[in-house]
C-alpha cells in the first residue's frame, strides 16, 4: 500500500503527467488488471433466453449504419449534432480497427470452445476483445461528452455497452475479462476523438470525402 501511495505521489508531482491527465494513467492500470484478472473473473455462465440478453447481437450493425447515414447527411455541417456524430464514426472505426488487430495478436479461445479462461494464442480463435462492445462504447461515448451537462438523460446511452457486455457473455461469444477490456478500449479511443478538432480517418474536404489517416508532424 505504501508503494502505492509513492507511485501516486511521484505521478501527481510530475508536470508532464499532469498535463496528459491522471485519468488516463487509471484507465491503463485498470485495463492491465482485467487483462491479467481471468483467473479471478473469468468463468463459463449458464445461458438465459431473456430477450436483453439475446438482442444484443446486431446493435453494432445498426449503430454503424446510423452513424454513416448521419455523417453523410450532417456531417459537412458545422452543427453541434454533425460534429460529434463526425467524431462517434471515427471513434467507431478506429475501435473496429483495434480491436480487429488485438484479436488477431491475443487469439483467445471463446468460452463456448474452451475448457479453462487461460487458452491464448491459439489461431483461428478471437474472443479478446469484444468487438461489439468495444464498438457500442465508441459509438456512445462522444455523444455522452457532448450533451451531458445539457441533456443529463443522455448518461442513458451507457444501456448499450452494459446490454452488449451481458449479452456477448450470456452468449459464451467472450469471457468477462474480455468485455471489460472492450469497454475501456472503446472509452478512451472515444474520449480521444471526441477532444480533437477534427476527424482522424473520415472527414468531407472540398471535393469529397477524405478517406485515410490524417497527421500532422
Amino acid at each position: 500500500f505504501n508503494q502505492l501511495i509513492t507511485l501516486f505521489d511521484i505521478i501527481k508531482s510530475n508536470i508532464f503527467l499532469r498535463r496528459v491527465k491522471l485519468k488516463f494513467f487509471i484507465l491503463f492500470i485498470l485495463m492491465s488488471q482485467v487483462i491479467f484478472a481471468d483467473f479471478t473473473i473469468d468463468h463459463k455462465v449458464k445461458k438465459s433466453h431473456a430477450w436483453i440478453l439475446t438482442s444484443h447481437y446486431d446493435v453494432p450493425y445498426i449503430m454503424g449504419y446510423s452513424l454513416i447515414g448521419g455523417f453523410l447527411i450532417e456531417g459537412n455541417s458545422e452543427t453541434r449534432f454533425g460534429k460529434t456524430t463526425t467524431k462517434a464514426l471515427d471513434s467507431f472505426i478506429w475501435t473496429n480497427l483495434t480491436v480487429e488487430a488485438m484479436k488477431k495478436t491475443f487469439r483467445r479461445v471463446r468460452p463456448r470452445n474452451a475448457k479453462t479462461p487461460n487458452e491464448w494464442f491459439v489461431d483461428g480463435h478471437n474472443s479478446f476483445p469484444s468487438g461489439h462492445v468495444a464498438s457500442v462504447t465508441a459509438s456512445v461515448v462522444p455523444y455522452i461528452l457532448e450533451y451531458k451537462k445539457d441533456y443529463p438523460l443522455i448518461h442513458l446511452l451507457w444501456f448499450f455497452p452494459l446490454q452488449q457486455m451481458a449479452g456477448r457473455v450470456n452468449a459464451q461469444a467472450h469471457w468477462q475479462s474480455d468485455v471489460l477490456t472492450s469497454v475501456l478500449v472503446g472509452g478512451l479511443i472515444g474520449y480521444y476523438t471526441f477532444k480533437q478538432d477534427k476527424p482522424l480517418f473520415l472527414y468531407f474536404v472540398d471535393d469529397g470525402i477524405f478517406v485515410g489517416f490524417r497527421y500532422r508532424f
